[in-house]
Parts: structure tokens; C-alpha cells; sequence
């Protein structure tokens, strides 16, 4: 999840003792920045439900479904980049490599 910019007009720094720290407001939104990046978790079975925000990415699956609550689409290319939400389902047959990237 992407923080707001904090308002332009709060203070960058405060000085305390003779020393500038970055302020609280600025310091959140620029952790953001340095955190790792989440890790790719490998699917092992369809149907995958996602339980976080992210993409499922799918290599060679002979066809693939994505279902959001009562309606299902059926995606025609055997290989996909599929941004899903919690709750999103995503099946597929054939011999499929399956990994899930959470936001």
C-alpha cells in the first residue's frame, strides 16, 4: 500500500539539540521507499483463492478462469499477468507454473 504525500506544508525536519531529524509525517512516507519487496509464493493446486491484494502470474496452463464473486471469465492466452483482490479466484488446468505476488 502507497502512502499519501504528507501536507506540503508540514515541516520537513525539527531540530532538536543542535540536530535535524526528519519529522513524523515525512518519515513514514519515505520508509515505504527502502522496504523489500514481497516475495514471489509459489501456487501448488487450482483453484487459488487470494486472501491479499496482488497478481497471480500463470505460464502454460492449457486455460485459465478468473472468477470475482458471481461472475467468471474465462482469459484465452495460456500465459497471464492477473492483478487480483481478497476473494479473487483464479483457476487453471494443464501442467501450469503458478506464483502469487502480494502487494
Amino acid at each position: 500500500m502507497t502512502l499519501p504525500v504528507p501536507n506540503m506544508q508540514a515541516a520537513l525536519v525539527y531540530v532538536r539539540g543542535g540536530f535535524g531529524f526528519l519529522a513524523p509525517p515525512w518519515n513514514s512516507f519515505f520508509q515505504q521507499f527502502v522496504q523489500p519487496a514481497p516475495a514471489a509464493v509459489s501456487v501448488a493446486a487450482s483453484p487459488f483463492t487470494a486472501n491479499a491484494n496482488g497478481t497471480v502470474i500463470i505460464t502454460g496452463a492449457a486455460s485459465i478462469t478468473l472468477t470475482r464473486g458471481l461472475v467468471a471469465i474465462a482469459l484465452a492466452a495460456t500465459s497471464e499477468v492477473i492483478p487480483v483482490s481478497i476473494g479473487d479466484t483464479v483457476s487453471w488446468t494443464g501442467g501450469a507454473t503458478v506464483q502469487f505476488l502480494g502487494a
